[in-house]
């Protein structure tokens, strides 16, 4: 069995671009180890911090609005020729 490399606050901080305070102050909600006081994250920790924290684009394409060529879309306050 191969263990994965464990990371403290603050490498972890480094790895995720994040402040090692906003592991600190969440650290109830993350994945992580404890063992005695030392906090440490793996691997594994971190993807599934970085995906609990990935914001995916909504679909804003609404069903009633019509779609419109590009030639017909003007700036706003343009005038009209």
């Amino acid at each position: 069995m191969t263990l994965s490399p464990n990371f403290d606050l603050d490498e972890a901080a480094r790895f995720l671009r994040c402040a090692p305070r906003f592991l600190e102050d969440n650290l109830q909600k993350l994945p992580h180890q404890k063992i005695g006081r030392a906090v440490s994250f793996d691997e594994a920790d971190l993807s599934e911090i970085r995906d609990m924290f990935r914001i995916r684009p909504t679909s804003t394409a609404d069903s009633t609005s019509p779609v419109r060529a590009l030639s017909q879309i003007r700036p706003k306050g343009a005038r009209v020729s």
